[in-house]
């Protein structure tokens, strides 16, 4: 059973790497367009718009995170982020390149909630495999050899026992009947 759950838990720990590799690149791009957008909004506006942009956009983002339990292993399943409705930054002053860094910011944080989703569940899958592969080790190189040691030296005394009660018998037989043991000297062991 632990064999299996090994194989099974690489073939989780392959999803999750490529997850991993896929939200990465989709975060990176994301923060690098966030990035260019907040830039080009403080050429255009200022900080002073960005300031005003920020003070009336401050409610809080909620991420609802779904989590599935399988071969042991607790996961983030998917995520979801939940945000305010954003500002009309415009009326507040700020330019059109502000409301673009918003909505890109906007996207970043989601891109980033997908691949720490990723990130954890790699992890916690790594994690699981290298527990499961330390049983199976133990169970391999120590519980498996010390269990085939004991039946090795219990058969071993059953053969013993199993001389031991046939040599008995033949001598109780050959006690009994005089004819056989004229005909045929115990052998002694």
């Amino acid at each position: 059973m632990l064999e299996e759950k090994r194989r099974a838990l690489i073939r989780l720990k392959r999803r999750f790497a490529e997850l991993v590799g896929e939200t990465q690149a989709e975060w990176e791009q994301a923060a690098q367009e966030a990035d260019l957008w907040l830039r080009r909004s403080l050429v255009l506006g200022g900080e002073r718009a960005l300031e005003l942009g920020a003070f009336y956009s401050r409610a809080p983002a909620d991420i609802q995170i779904d989590w599935r339990r399988a071969l042991g292993v607790v996961y983030p399943a998917e995520v979801e982020v939940r945000l305010a409705e954003p500002s009309d930054l415009s009326a507040l002053g700020g330019s059109s390149a502000l409301v673009h860094a918003a909505a890109a910011h906007r996207r970043a944080l989601e891109a980033a909630a997908r691949y720490g989703t990723a990130r954890l569940g790699y992890a916690r899958v790594s994690a699981e495999l290298q527990v499961t592969i330390r049983r199976l080790r133990a169970i391999e190189r120590r519980w498996i050899p010390a269990h085939e040691a004991a039946l090795a030296a219990l058969e071993l005394a059953l053969d013993e026992g199993e001389r031991e009660d046939a040599t008995r018998v033949r001598w109780a037989i050959e006690r009994q009947d005089p004819w056989i043991a004229a005909a045929d000297p115990p052998a002694r062991t």
